[in-house]
């Protein structure tokens, strides 16, 4: 047995570009998995039923084009759970990991710690190409400069691709 066609899915499946909810033609909803993915099967087709991430089936039903292998459906809310269309794009996956960090990095990646010898010390620790760096810096004044010099160039990095209300 073969996929399914791509092409088949605008057959299949019913999408609401507001809500991001995609609806099997006789009216139930695709709820995915804990790793995102939904089952779809083709009935009609002489074909076995197929995972697809649902973030990538919805981007397909609303703008036509699925996403190549080295591509990433991004949330632009960094909501995963919103597929409406104006909240879907597509980024590399370089990019999408540098989102990802940039995120982590603003939501308690960057963050600064008394040193454990040196009592007028800081360990001003972060996130960077995925390795957990870290900095010890003599003055607090100077560690916070440099804390906030690291969250302006993650949040930079952040507002070229997120879109947040």
């Amino acid at each position: 047995m073969k996929k399914p066609d791509l092409s088949r899915l605008k057959e299949i499946l019913d999408y609401d570009p507001s809500t991001g909810k995609v609806y099997t033609k006789k009216g139930r909803q695709l709820t995915p998995d804990q790793d995102g993915l939904v089952v779809v099967f083709d009935s009609k087709a002489n074909t076995r039923s197929v995972k697809h991430k649902l973030e990538k089936v919805a981007y397909y039903l609303a703008f036509g084009d699925y996403p190549r292998q080295d591509q990433k459906v991004l949330h632009r809310n960094l909501d995963e759970n919103d597929n409406s269309a104006k909240n879907l794009s597509i980024v590399s996956r370089s990019v999408y990991r540098q989102i990802k960090e940039a995120h982590k990095n603003l939501t308690g990646g960057i963050h600064m710690i008394p040193h454990g010898i040196d009592q007028f010390s800081y360990v001003l620790k972060w996130f960077d190409s995925g390795v957990e760096k870290s900095k010890i810096i003599q003055d607090i004044v100077i560690a916070r400069k440099v804390q906030l010099k690291l969250q302006l160039k993650y949040s930079k990095i952040l507002t070229k691709y997120c879109v947040f209300d």
